[in-house]
C-alpha cells in the first residue's frame, strides 16, 4: 500500500508539473521585469512546506535570487521593478498562512552570462536557505561565471532625511540611503491587517493626539531607480497621507500603484502628523 500511495504521489508530482509548464512556461529571452518578479513570488510558494495542525513553512530564512542580465539596460529595468521583492513575497507567504522568520531577507543579484549548470532557457534561479547555507550560496553566487566583473553601474540610491516637525517617533530624524522605507506607527512586525512589517520611520504608541492618527501600516517610500526619484505610496491609512509642497496640497491615492513624487522641502503629512523631507544626491 505504502509503495501504491507513494507512485500516486510521484505520478501526480509529473502532472502537476507538465500542466504548470503548459500554464505557465518558461521564460523567455523577452521576458518583461514584472514577469520575472512574477516568476520569482512563484518560484518561493513552490518552497513552502506543510508543517501539520493547518500551518506552513518556508524552510529557510534568507532567499538568494539570481537573475540573468545581459545588459546594463536590462539590469537597471529589473533593478526598479526588483526594490520591492521582499516586500512581495512576504505579503504572498502571509496570504499562504505561512510562517515568516524573523529576521527574513531577500537578496537580488545579476549575472551576465547563463551559468554552465542552467538549463538553455534557464533565465534565474532562486535558493531558499539558512545560517551558513546561505553564506555558502552567496559565496557560490559570486563565483558564477559571468564573463568579466559582475555589472555593478547602477547608480547609487540618493540620502534621504526625514525631520519629525509634528508628532512623536524613535527619533526626530531618520536618514536612509534604500529601495524601501517603511512608515507607520509603532515598530512593531505587525500592522492592522496582521501583516508581517517593520517601519523605519515608528511613531510612538501613546496618548499624542497626532500619533493616533498614524496607521500602524501608513505609508512606504519607495525608489525608482529609472526616474531617479522616490515616490510615496498610501497603504490604505485611516486618516490619509498628503504631500504639502510650496504652500500646496497634493493627495497620496490609497492603495494607488503610482504614488506621488517626493522633492527636497517637501512636507509629508500622515494623518495630523508630520515629517519633513530632505534629499542628497
Amino acid at each position: 500500500m505504502k509503495r501504491i500511495v507513494q507512485h500516486a504521489r510521484s505520478l501526480g508530482d509529473v502532472v502537476a508539473g507538465a500542466v504548470r509548464r503548459v500554464v505557465d512556461p518558461p521564460l523567455t529571452a523577452d521576458a518583461r521585469p514584472l514577469d520575472i518578479k512574477r516568476a520569482i513570488v512563484e518560484m518561493v510558494e513552490q518552497r513552502v512546506e506543510p508543517a501539520g495542525g493547518g500551518r506552513r513553512v518556508l524552510p529557510g530564512d534568507r532567499v538568494q535570487v539570481t537573475v540573468l542580465a545581459e545588459s546594463a539596460e536590462q539590469r537597471r529595468a529589473l533593478a526598479a521593478v526588483l526594490v520591492d521583492i521582499e516586500d512581495a513575497i512576504r505579503s504572498r507567504l502571509l496570504e499562504l498562512q505561512c510562517h515568516v522568520s524573523k529576521p527574513f531577507s531577500v537578496e537580488v543579484g545579476f549575472v551576465r552570462r547563463r551559468p554552465d549548470d542552467w538549463d538553455a532557457d534557464q533565465r534565474l534561479a532562486v535558493v531558499v536557505s539558512d545560517g551558513d547555507e546561505a553564506a555558502s550560496a552567496a559565496r557560490r553566487i559570486r563565483q558564477i561565471p559571468s564573463g568579466g566583473r559582475r555589472d555593478d553601474d547602477v547608480a547609487a540610491v540618493p540620502s534621504l532625511t526625514m525631520e519629525v516637525v509634528r508628532g512623536q517617533a524613535l527619533k526626530r530624524q531618520f536618514t536612509f540611503r534604500a529601495g524601501v522605507i517603511r512608515i507607520g506607527r509603532s515598530p512593531d512586525l505587525t500592522d492592522d491587517r496582521g501583516r508581517a512589517r517593520l517601519n523605519d520611520v515608528a511613531f510612538l504608541e501613546n496618548d499624542n493626539a497626532e500619533n493616533r492618527t498614524v496607521t500602524r501600516g501608513h505609508a512606504v517610500i519607495r525608489f525608482d531607480g529609472r526616474a531617479r526619484e522616490y515616490r510615496i505610496f498610501d497603504e490604505g491609512s485611516a486618516n490619509g497621507t498628503r504631500v504639502v509642497r510650496s504652500g500646496e496640497s497634493i493627495d497620496v491615492p490609497k492603495r494607488d500603484p503610482v504614488g506621488v513624487s517626493l522633492r527636497s522641502g517637501d512636507e509629508v503629512h500622515l494623518g495630523k502628523a508630520a515629517v519633513r523631507i530632505r534629499i542628497d544626491s
